[in-house]
């Protein structure tokens, strides 16, 4: 994906240098989803995971930050302009311009034998002084362009029932599948894997 800039916004891919906010971002969303216990990374695990350390390295996943410029959230006059920006914008670098990191996505590669590759996104999340200013569609609809760049059929992300952004993602076209389709998301705990393996 290119990176993505507007006046107060750019959408790039996430550098080693970010990591340690990306980390404090990962605990803050836990955090909102009532599960601060949950993280359990740390930098280390980003950088050997992200391939930050090894060039050659295929990812285990891709970053991407969301970054303010030093003025501050986007005030309610330039919603308009943030949600119809041209697509896309190819600036000379992606270097960051003020590290003022306002968000952060984590998604990877997976497949389905239906539609063959997709994205998952496994987080998205913009901190609250800097939401409902047009930010989270910008950072969206970002997402989707490298899902199509990166030939997906589709992007799968869950969401805690909730959440008040449900709202949000219907309004951006995605199905509930658990409503639509009676699926239902289940996950295998590293325990359970022991003990699966040393029975």
């Amino acid at each position: 994906m290119a990176t993505i800039k507007d006046s107060g916004v750019i959408v790039r891919k996430t550098q080693r240098d970010d990591l340690s906010e990306v980390i404090a971002m990962i605990q803050e969303l836990a955090d909102f989803e009532k599960m601060p216990e949950g993280p359990q990374l740390t930098v280390d695990d980003l950088i050997r995971d992200g391939g930050f350390d090894d060039a050659s390295a295929a990812p285990v996943f891709h970053s991407f930050v969301l970054e303010a410029d030093a003025a501050g959230p986007a005030d309610g006059a330039n919603r308009e302009r943030l949600t119809s920006m041209r697509w896309p914008v190819d600036p000379a670098s992606t270097r960051p311009l003020t590290r003022k990191l306002i968000g952060y996505a984590i998604c990877y590669y997976s497949y389905s034998t239906w539609q063959g590759k997709s994205l998952a996104l496994e987080d998205i999340y913009i901190r609250p002084a800097y939401r409902g200013n047009g930010y989270g569609e910008v950072f969206f609809r970002a997402l989707a362009k490298h899902a199509k760049e990166s030939r997906c059929s589709r992007v799968d992300f869950h969401v805690l029932n909730w959440n008040p952004a449900t709202k949000f993602y219907r309004r951006m076209g995605a199905v509930d599948l658990t409503e639509a389709e009676s699926w239902h998301f289940y996950r295998l705990q590293k325990e359970a894997i022991d003990r699966l393996v040393t029975e």
